[in-house]
């Protein structure tokens, strides 16, 4: 088995990836939630682009609603879990690319 086959391998077993999935099989499975993450996604995207042409009050009202969306998505069961589970992952991604990329340097200067 390769060491990237190991990776992977290690990656989808691991108890909070599993956790997730089962999360987000449930979430995907909801209309209303689905729908709701859906528009949270086009008033993130919205803000993202008022904030780049600097268009204040449109910052703002995007900024209000998303964080009602938001508030209305948190209050589902489980869409807290999902959430933290979801900066987990992603914490933990971003660790094995450093280490990845520090190895690769690691390499590089000892050539």
């Amino acid at each position: 088995m390769s060491e990237r086959e190991k990776l992977i391998k290690m990656v989808l077993e691991n108890e909070q990836i599993k956790r997730y999935k089962t999360i987000e099989k449930l979430i995907n499975d909801n209309k209303e939630i689905k729908g709701k993450m859906n528009q949270l996604k086009s008033i993130q995207k919205q803000l993202v682009n008022a904030k780049h042409i600097q268009k204040e009050e449109a910052v703002k009202q995007f900024q209000v609603r998303y964080d009602e969306l938001l508030s209305e998505i948190e209050n589902y069961p489980l869409m807290s879990e999902y959430m933290a589970l979801q900066g987990d992952i992603n914490d933990m991604i971003q660790a094995i690319q450093d280490i990845i990329e520090d190895g690769i340097e690691k390499d590089m200067n000892q050539s």
